[in-house]
């Protein structure tokens, strides 16, 4: 054999060595990828040790939505038929940008192996539309929840959608939550990708509870400024009063106070009284109304708003009455400011703080 074939045949191994080393790699980045998206594969069943001797942080975990109550996730069935996943098979952190909420939300999750684009998605936007309390979509990017409208990326091959549970029109029908979940369903089948969601009559029995607790915390305070004997206010001196302590008049016309955040805190408005007919110029009395719910720090504003009022009183000769018009001494403003106080707390222990973007999307 010559000297040529020896370097032919060296070289020849050398190159069949090296693409079994290249496969090799590539085999486990790939494996890699796999596991990063949807955990680990299973485990040899000769050779794994029982479930319950495993360590529990060693089983699968899968992308997650938000925290819900047990036995409320149903699949789709393009994946596995009556199969349910723990509410905690469903958790994941939603990032500073993240909107949507178990809370409030009944949400599904979209799981695909090939990007979504974003021009995939329109057919499902175009029919979340048609609901009647607000529907968002997220993404995972840089493994956090962020709005499609707002994300960096384009394409996604994780998603979650939401359907509000209840607003000041009630709360949403079972009805609604299945034509919601439906859509997700076709949508997931024809993109290629597989959904999760809450059962419909779960969703529909929060959305009750929730109903109910915006009912008890859906509350607005009113002090009312009403002349002596009858006597009527300037629109324009009172226009002038409100300058003066801060508020500011929008293009509407209303009298607003608002947060340093730039959040209306409480406004003016005419006192309803049926016995006067509206007058161009004058007020038959005032009224100061705060909306709790859409408040920071409603107790702080309750108290600046009744300071406020006081001095409108003085300043216009009026006094303080409630909606009865019997006069509101500092022992009912005492009693309004405890209500306030007990609401902002009810809505704290329900995870949905006085003037949170929750309360605000609920309370719309």
């Amino acid at each position: 054999m010559s000297e040529l074939q020896l370097y032919l045949l060296a070289g020849g191994a050398v190159f069949v060595v090296l693409v079994v080393i290249y496969n090799v790699v590539v085999e486990r980045r790939a494996r890699k990828r796999a596991e990063r998206a949807f955990g680990p594969g299973p485990d040899d069943a000769l050779f794994a040790a029982p479930k319950a001797a495993r360590n529990a942080s060693d089983e699968r975990r899968e992308p997650v939505l938000g925290s819900m109550p047990a036995s409320d996730i149903v699949e789709a069935a393009e994946e596995v038929p009556h199969r349910r996943l723990p509410p905690e098979e469903l958790e994941a952190p939603g990032g500073p940008l993240a909107e949507i909420s178990s809370r409030v939300d009944t949400v599904a999750v979209i799981l695909a192996d090939d990007p979504i684009i974003e021009e995939q998605l329109e057919p499902l936007l175009n029919v979340l539309q048609s609901h009647t309390t607000g529907t968002r979509v997220e993404g995972i990017v840089d493994e956090q929840w962020q709005p499609i409208e707002t994300s960096p990326r384009r394409s996604w091959r994780e998603l979650r959608a939401a359907l509000q549970l209840a607003s000041r029109s009630g709360p949403v029908t079972e009805e609604e939550i299945e034509r919601f979940n439906a859509a997700i369903a076709e949508f997931a089948a024809n993109v290629g990708a597989v959904s999760q969601r809450e059962a419909p009559a779960t969703a529909a029995a929060r959305a009750r509870e929730l109903d109910r607790f915006c009912a008890d915390a859906d509350i607005e305070v009113a002090i009312n400024v009403i002349g002596q004997f009858g006597a009527s206010f300037s629109v324009a001196r009172v226009k002038s009063l409100a300058l003066e302590h801060g508020m500011s008049e929008t293009a509407a016309g209303d009298l607003v106070s608002f947060g340093r955040d730039g959040v209306p805190e409480f406004a003016i408005r005419r006192f309803e009284d049926a016995t006067h007919k509206p007058a161009p110029t004058t007020y038959p009395g005032i009224t100061f109304a705060l909306d709790v719910p859409h408040v920071a720090d409603p107790v702080a504003t309750f108290t600046d708003m009744a300071r406020v009022a006081h001095a409108f009183a003085q300043a216009l000769s009026g006094q303080l009455v409630d909606d009865n018009r019997k006069p509101l001494t500092e022992a009912g403003i005492a009693s309004l400011r405890r209500t306030v106080e007990k609401v902002a707390g009810d809505m704290a222990a329900e995870g949905v703080p006085a003037g949170s973007s929750l309360a605000r999307r609920l309370f719309a």
